[in-house]
């Protein structure tokens, strides 16, 4: 314990070096501010917070409890949980429905207080980056400050399609002739462990392997507007039927034949989600939510168990030619309304976000307990109790300040492909689809009719485990008319031709 107390007593004396002034505020009253994150909780998680605390109950005196859950607790519980929790700050992303969320009154309005108590992280994500977080004009989130690619793609076992000498799997013909090619020399060996997925809930997808529809189509939309609509990226304002066309059910049938040659289990739709299926070994593909860190992660992953095996990684961009970066409010951090201390979360975010030591401390841990650097500067852990990045406070990341793994250089050479790659496109590395939010409060109840008849109907079609694929096709193209999907797709089209038309996008 003593040990531990001389950590964050050093730390106070380094960090209270630097000299801060906020405007005037009674802080009086101590400030125990709770900060929702995802995923799970280091071991060490008060061990840091310990050390944390120290420095900002002598700053600011207040204190943070990061507060986890699980992703699919997050999921569930966001909306209807967390949000109402009475917490004070939480991680937030346009894939967690930031927008709808900010309209729905759940986060604060941010631009007095970051005005007053935030100028130097206003200064530091400048105009650019705080208007892609407005909605309606009006700014509820701080973004992260790293830019990021997380491109979509296939992350596969490099040593066996060499090893068979099988193609690269490139398109989905060569997706199918790679999985093959597996499935024949080693029968046993599992390809795919696609599952249900709670997906439908935006009105996209039922079944994790349709987000190889991104490999197959230039849409605007990685995998398909909400709604059965689609749009290419160069002609965004164009908005068409995928749903009631022929592609859609060739599409079905496609997928029906990966399912009837054994590419995943039968029993799919009520499978759970493997995370590590891939990098043990019972999967030699993932097809689903990938991105270059999660390529990273499992190259590190093979690396430390398994270096016979290689994983690669190709973005579906690189075969449809639409590929771009990550939007400012892919990670964020928000006030929730319900703070007793915004103030204090402004001041103590602006902190975390702008001072070198103190942000290295929140991802990293303690230095020389933790981790350290070696002779080139690259982090190197030294005790899992707290991982790189162990609060998983990817929305508190700032570039600057973000400390660089050996893997690092194999990431960078990724994003600066796809940097090239995007500046090629008519929209120059420009993420439409992800600044679009809609406003479904006037057709709610046809939407949530919608999303049940996709995860009965629309789910099996897409994990191929029906017998008829055009009747299949005709009865959930049926069912999803009558739960209301004219009056959903109205609504939205209406929304995008204006977000369309304010910014250009024709």
């Amino acid at each position: 314990m003593k040990k531990l107390l001389s950590f964050a007593l050093a730390l106070v004396l380094c960090l209270s070096a630097a000299s801060w002034a906020f405007a005037a505020d009674d802080m009086s009253e101590e400030a125990n501010l709770v900060f929702y994150v995802m995923g799970d909780a280091p071991k060490d998680e008060a061990v840091v917070e310990e050390a944390i605390n120290a420095v900002l109950k002598e700053k600011f005196n207040a204190t943070i409890d990061f507060q986890f859950s699980t992703w699919t607790d997050f999921n569930q519980k966001y909306n209807n949980t967390l949000i109402s929790a009475g917490a004070d700050l939480i991680y937030v992303a346009n894939w967690e429905n930031y927008g709808l969320n900010a309209t729905s009154g759940a986060f604060l309005e941010l631009d007095e207080l970051l005005d007053t108590y935030g100028a130097e992280l206003k200064e530091l994500c400048g105009e650019g980056n705080l208007n892609m977080c407005r909605v309606n004009g009006d700014l509820y989130c701080i973004p992260a400050l790293w830019p990021e690619y997380v491109s979509l793609g296939i992350k596969y076992r490099e040593d066996l399609r060499a090893k068979y000498d099988l193609p690269y799997p490139t398109t989905l013909e060569n997706i199918e002739a790679y999985l093959n090619g597996i499935k024949a020399a080693d029968p046993s060996q599992g390809l795919l462990r696609p599952t249900n997925t709670e997906s439908a809930s935006s009105l996209i997808i039922g079944f994790d392997t349709a987000y190889l529809l991104a490999d197959k189509y230039a849409w605007v939309a990685p995998f398909g507007m909400p709604y059965g609509l689609a749009a290419d990226y160069d002609t965004p304002a164009d908005v068409y039927d995928y749903w009631f066309s022929d592609d859609f059910a060739e599409d079905c049938k496609l997928f029906k034949s990966w399912a009837d040659q054994g590419f995943w289990s039968k029993s799919a739709l009520s499978d759970t989600n493997d995370n590590e299926a891939y990098d043990n070994g019972l999967a030699v593909a993932e097809v689903a939510g990938m991105n270059p860190n999660k390529q990273i992660s499992s190259a590190n992953s093979f690396a430390k168990d398994h270096p016979d095996w290689e994983s690669a990684y190709i973005a579906y961009g690189e075969n449809t030619g639409v590929i771009y970066p990550g939007h400012a409010t892919q990670n964020g951090t928000a006030i929730l309304r319900s703070s007793k201390y915004p103030e204090r979360c402004m001041m103590i975010l602006n902190y975390i976000m702008t001072d070198e030591a103190m942000n290295c401390l929140v991802q990293y841990g303690i230095e020389g307990k933790h981790y350290e650097l070696d002779a080139d500067g690259f982090y190197h852990n030294l005790d899992d109790s707290f991982a790189y990045e162990g609060f998983n406070t990817w929305n508190l990341r700032v570039n600057e300040f973000k400390l660089k793994q050996p893997t690092d250089v194999a990431l960078q050479a990724m994003f600066d492909k796809y940097a090239e790659l995007g500046a090629q496109t008519k929209w120059p590395n420009i993420n439409i689809w992800d600044g679009f939010t809609e406003d479904y409060t006037d057709y709610s109840a046809e939407r949530a009719a919608v999303a049940n008849v996709m995860r009965q109907y629309l789910a099996p079609l897409q994990a191929g485990l029906v017998s008829d694929v055009d009747a299949a096709v005709e009865e959930f193209r049926a069912k999803v008319t009558d739960a209301g999907l004219e009056a959903c797709r109205e609504g939205f089209q209406e929304q995008w031709a204006d977000y369309c038309e304010e910014y250009n996008y024709q």
